[in-house]
């Protein structure tokens, strides 16, 4: 059984915005992809890239400008033709949350939890809601028929069978790719990194220690009386 520790509730919790989507960014938008970064030390980030249709484009821009300021620390978003790019980052600790947003977690299992294990354990899993906000019955269907790309980047390797449902992991990479005729999915991974620095050492240990029973034995070889 691994111990874990959680990494920063408040931190993670300033990402959460977009741990939810609406039927009207998916009807409205020819793509959607959700990146979710998380880095060896706890910290990550997430990218958001909505290719929209050009006659919604105010519409796109409108819903991810109101969702997104005053949080978390973040760049500017980037617009390049009909492509819209926002990235969050959760080294910055804050506090908000939305309420009706389930909040990502991830947990640690490193070296002052599992100290006689190589291995650092990153346990990623978090509720994505697709809400239907103030959509049509007619976007709603459209929406059903549209597809969210949302890709996990994880430290070391994923473990496949630590993967949710709908999910396919291909190295440090979980990807899924969720409609909208479900109102949440529960997304989650697990993955290990080799703790090199720590297998470094317990080299370093055993051949010192190695070296020295082989000087020893030498010495005391030399040492030896000689018969005459």
């Amino acid at each position: 059984m691994l111990n874990y520790r959680q990494v920063g509730c408040r931190q993670i919790s300033a990402i959460s915005m977009l741990a939810a989507v609406p039927y009207l960014l998916l009807s409205a938008s020819q793509d959607v992809r959700l990146t979710t970064v998380v880095n060896w030390d706890g910290s990550g980030g997430r990218e958001y890239v909505v290719s929209y249709e050009p006659g919604r484009a105010d519409e796109v821009h409108d819903w991810l400008r109101e969702h997104t300021s005053g949080r978390a620390r973040q760049s500017r978003p980037r617009s390049e033709g009909p492509v819209l790019t926002i990235n969050r980052s959760w080294r910055e600790a804050n506090a908000e949350k939305l309420a009706d947003q389930a909040q990502p977690s991830l947990r640690m299992a490193g070296i002052i939890e599992n100290p006689l294990s190589i291995w650092t354990y990153y346990r990623w899993s978090e509720e994505l809601e697709i809400y239907r906000d103030r959509a049509t019955e007619v976007e709603t269907l459209g929406a059903q028929k549209a597809l969210l790309h949302y890709q996990l980047k994880m430290p070391g390797r994923v473990l496949p069978d630590t993967v949710s449902a709908k999910g396919k992991a291909q190295g440090d990479t979980v990807t899924w790719e969720l409609s909208g005729d479900a109102d949440q999915y529960t997304l989650a991974a697990t993955s290990r990194r080799v703790r090199w620095g720590y297998l470094l050492f317990l080299v370093y240990v055993v051949g010192f220690i190695a070296f020295q029973v082989v000087h020893y034995t030498a010495q005391a070889i030399r040492n030896r009386p000689r018969k005459i």
